[in-house]
């Protein structure tokens, strides 16, 4: 007698994203979704230092492995020295200061950008992870705006009704960058 054993697997599929509208030809060497210009893609290596009289590094970052994300730049605050060196929205952090932020999570990643005076970033720009990345941390429930604002940590993907009611949003702060 032989004994077959079923196996499943469950596999999460990425949301289905409809493909961009339609260009004619002959608007297609003028419209951005058409540059072949990689130029803004490629890896870029940046000196950052902390303001001496606000502490702060001038920038937002958010995501991480524990998203399922790589860290990205939300925000870069105008006239700090992140501006000024080119820092932007949209840039994924591919490490700093030798450490490599590719699979690192959040609170890693704040840990090493709050400990320092100043960062030697490799980043690139990646709009279209960095929209993923949006999407994906506000579904988390996150409220990870700005860093000097109260968020909460991602939430289990399935929590019993019963504690929903009794959850309380975290009250740490988070650290300034």
């Amino acid at each position: 007698m032989m004994i077959m054993a079923e196996r499943k697997i469950r596999v999460m599929l990425p949301q289905y994203e409809h493909p961009p509208p339609w260009i004619p030809p002959e608007e297609q060497a003028s419209h951005p979704d058409y540059s072949s210009d990689l130029t803004p893609a490629l890896p870029r290596a940046l000196k950052i230092r902390r303001d001496p009289d606000t502490h702060q590094l001038g920038f937002v970052a958010r995501g991480g492995k524990d998203f399922g994300t790589g860290i990205f730049i939300s925000q870069v605050d105008p006239g700090t020295d992140a501006e000024s060196q080119g820092l932007k929205e949209g840039d994924q952090i591919l490490s700093a200061n030798g450490f490599n932020f590719e699979e690192m999570d959040h609170k890693a990643a704040v840990g090493v950008m709050a400990s320092a005076q100043q960062l030697q970033l490799n980043v690139k720009y990646f709009p279209y992870a960095y929209n993923q990345m949006i999407r994906r941390t506000e579904a988390y429930g996150t409220e990870v705006v700005d860093n000097r604002q109260e968020h909460t940590e991602p939430q289990p993907t399935q929590t019993p009704p019963e504690q929903i009611a009794t959850k309380k949003k975290s009250s740490r702060k988070k650290p300034q960058l």
